[in-house]
């Protein structure tokens, strides 16, 4: 299981690069392009959407072909797109390189996830945080290196770079073995013939293959007719939707905003104000370090009632002060508050609905890009006619709205044990 948790933070390392790709190098490609910024959000815009694109035919893609597969493709298609990227080709390619890239690291994305909540029945958010740890260094190693490359004029090296980091994770898949949990990649209807239909009372807890054999398990159709009558609710999926998509507006929100927000409201200089945003980010990684432990510690639930609150009190605190260094400690603050949200939300989710992981975590993933999307198009029109007061309170609105969101309706219910649904039949 440990090389399974540490192919994951290798992907999701590669998945903070593509995440901040666009952000390090926008300001040396609009002049070379003789672009407006309008044209940096029309490029945002559509690297979102693919990636979206890609979460949600994952699960169809799952069926067809071998997880393993899916991520040696989007390897290669990763680099051939930064390679294409770092020689400059023509604005339309360049959209097009940036939206393969998208759409392939939500592909890979949405694989690593469903493969690591699927093969680890105890302790998967505190997996799922290291996988977040990697993610946080990607996206903040990256613009740091950038910055010194284009002050050399050599920031194209680091496009290089990413695209070799690229084959080295393919050949790290195509090398490596994973013991017990090579069934969770292959085509998802040949794992489930691989498994008999009668299984232990115990097999869900038995690791990753007896994940799998549960999984089959509930397809007998004395199991579905029980599952219908033991469903959790109409409602938990949609609601899950909605806490990452209130999840999405807030993180991107402060990722993608903090600088003019800190320069708007006066609390930072043209210079000072990017250094927000390290800050930020050094702090989300500190605090997924250990949101794994502090969430299997209080639990799933109490764990996202005293984030999401937290939440809502700091960003509050954020739109009513004006003071530099109080901002910077809010800044630091929000930064571990929200460092678990993500992760914990996924894992809670996925112990709710046990079922058709790798298709809800893909949908929940969207959700979560959706949020960003609709939240970056939003506040900047916002903060071009309105305060900046404005887009601050809405943050706290939308915090505010998670927090109803998840005490209404992500309630958790416990399934019986499948022995006691037996004798329940009998």
């Amino acid at each position: 299981m440990k090389k399974l948790v540490w192919m994951g933070s290798l992907f999701y390392l590669l998945m903070g690069f593509i995440k901040v790709t666009v952000a390090s190098i926008i300001t040396v490609l609009l002049p070379l392009y003789e672009r407006v910024y309008t044209d940096a959000g029309a490029l945002i815009f559509i690297e979102f959407g693919a990636s979206i694109f890609g979460m949600l035919i994952q699960p169809w893609l799952a069926n067809r072909m071998s997880k393993k597969a899916m991520l040696h493709i989007g390897a290669w298609g990763v680099a051939a797109s930064y390679l294409l990227i770092a020689f400059l080709p023509p604005w339309s390619l360049l959209l097009a390189g940036f939206a393969l890239a998208g759409f392939l690291g939500g592909i890979i994305e949405s694989v690593i996830a469903a493969v690591i909540l699927e093969g680890l029945q105890s302790n998967a958010a505190i997996a799922m945080s290291r996988l977040e740890v990697a993610f946080g260094v990607g996206s903040l190693v990256l613009p740091l290196a950038i910055g010194v490359l284009i002050a050399g004029g050599h920031w194209s090296y680091a496009l290089f770079g990413i695209a070799a980091y690229c084959v080295f994770l393919s050949l790290f898949v195509r090398f490596a073995r994973f013991g017990d949990a090579e069934p969770l990649f292959r085509p998802a209807h040949k794992a489930k013939a691989e498994v008999p239909n009668a299984v232990p009372a115990g097999a869900a807890s038995s690791g990753p293959v007896g994940a799998v054999v549960a999984a089959a398990a509930t397809n007998h159709p004395s199991a579905r007719k029980k599952r219908i009558l033991s469903a959790p609710g109409a409602l938990m999926l949609p609601a899950f939707v909605l806490l990452f998509f209130f999840y999405g507006a807030t993180d991107i929100g402060l990722v993608n905003y903090l600088p003019s927000l800190m320069l708007e409201t006066g609390m930072a200089d043209a210079a000072a104000a990017p250094i927000s945003v390290t800050v930020f980010w050094a702090a989300m990684i500190a605090g997924r370090m250990f949101a794994g432990y502090e969430a299997e510690k209080l639990g799933y639930r109490k764990y996202l009632f005293i984030h999401w609150g937290g939440m809502i009190a700091l960003l509050s605190l954020f739109a009513i002060n004006r003071n530099a260094v109080v901002g910077y400690a809010l800044i630091v603050l929000l930064g571990l508050t929200l460092s678990g949200l993500y992760v914990v939300t996924l894992v809670y989710a996925k112990t709710l609905m046990p079922r058709n992981i790798a298709r809800n975590t893909s949908i929940l993933m969207a959700g979560c890009a959706v949020g960003g999307g609709l939240f970056s198009v939003t506040a900047g029109r916002m903060l071009d006619t309105l305060p900046p007061s404005y887009v601050q309170w809405m943050m706290a609105g939308i915090a505010l709205l998670s927090l109803l969101t998840y005490v209404v309706y992500a309630k958790e219910r416990q399934a019986k044990p499948a022995a006691e649904l037996s004798r329940a039949q009998a």
